[in-house]
């Protein structure tokens, strides 16, 4: 088989590019409120309730040493979650925090929604670009935060997750990822999903970490490959996961949305999955070597882990539905 050379973008470019553009050399940073963001915040939409519409998580006593978190959002056309999505890292109410949002030039509300937001986020763009990847690394290429995470339009946080995650930094983590749910948008039912183990050992297999609940190191930070329209995440914690310090929560992290738009439900894109997968045999062939051996070791250990891990769930999920002010039970793990 012919080598296959993986082009990578330079990320020193991009920011170079937005500069020009009029981008701040320094970003703000998200305005911090002892008293919390949610009487500040435009207000939610009527009927909305729970997190993180009129519920928010506690600011603070100090600062302490916390690190600075970059969050970028990638958006296109996504305006009927977007507000949720926003407000669900706003009301973190973090001390130091970064939030970017990179919308490709949506025509369905998003910029408007942006906009009554803009006072409270670090940098948005609102312009065409070359897909969620590109605006993934844009967004990147501007951030400065030593802790990065990316949170897809249609997703949302769970309240304190990055307090969480500081808290693990500290410990020495370079790569820390959880749990997460899973809302079916139809029906409304939210059901837990266990994260596997995400060892360096079994990076070929697709599916262990969510990017909603997966943040690492600045330092390890690598930029996502273009040409991936699907699996981004997964090809990117190929090259990352290798030589990190890895830490798990044994919790949920944040909340993935299924509706019918959805990449992983969306029969349309059955195409651009099947390429990736192409793409990826070709730019790690050593980790698409058959083997039998160790696809029954994954197993086994996948299904021993999740099942450790579920044990003793139920009562944190009760009290996480409490804490969200939700109606809607949690299934148990998935």
């Amino acid at each position: 088989m012919p080598a296959y050379r993986q082009e990578l973008p330079d990320l020193a470019v991009y920011k170079r590019e937005l500069l020009e553009a009029g981008a701040p050399e320094v970003l703000p940073r998200v305005p911090f409120n002892p008293r919390g963001l949610l009487g500040s915040l435009p207000p939610p939409p009527a009927g909305r309730q729970g997190w993180p519409w009129n519920v928010e998580f506690p600011p603070p006593a100090s600062f302490g040493d916390w690190p600075v978190i970059s969050i970028v959002t990638p958006s296109f056309q996504q305006a009927e979650f977007l507000e949720e999505t926003i407000r669900s890292v706003l009301l973190q109410n973090y001390p130091r925090l970064e939030f970017l949002v990179m919308d490709g030039g949506s025509t369905d509300g998003s910029a408007g929604i942006i906009e009554r937001y803009r006072p409270w986020l670090s940098f948005t763009r609102v312009a065409r670009d070359r897909g969620q990847s590109h605006a993934i690394n844009l967004g990147f290429s501007l951030a400065s935060g030593s802790v990065n995470g990316w949170l897809n339009s249609d997703d949302f946080y769970l309240p304190g997750t990055l307090e969480r995650i500081s808290v693990a930094s500290h410990q020495g983590a370079d790569f820390i990822y959880g749990d997460s749910l899973e809302l079916d948008q139809s029906t409304g039912h939210l059901r837990n999903v266990i994260s596997g183990l995400a060892h360096r050992r079994y990076v070929r297999f697709p599916g262990l970490i969510p990017s909603h609940g997966a943040f690492w190191a600045a330092a390890h930070h690598q930029p996502v490959w273009e040409e991936q329209h699907c699996t981004m995440d997964y090809e990117l914690w190929i090259r990352m996961l290798p030589g990190s310090r890895i830490r798990y929560l044994n919790r949920p992290l944040g909340v993935a949305r299924v509706h019918p738009a959805t990449k992983s439900a969306n029969p349309a894109l059955q195409n651009h999955w099947e390429n990736d997968a192409r793409r990826n045999g070709l730019a790690h062939p050593e980790l698409y070597r058959k083997q039998t051996w160790l696809h029954r070791e994954f197993s086994i250990v996948q299904r021993l882990v999740r099942r450790l891990r579920s044990r003793g769930q139920t009562a944190n999920l009760r009290n996480l539905q409490k804490e969200c002010a939700w109606a809607a039970p949690i299934d148990l793990a998935k």
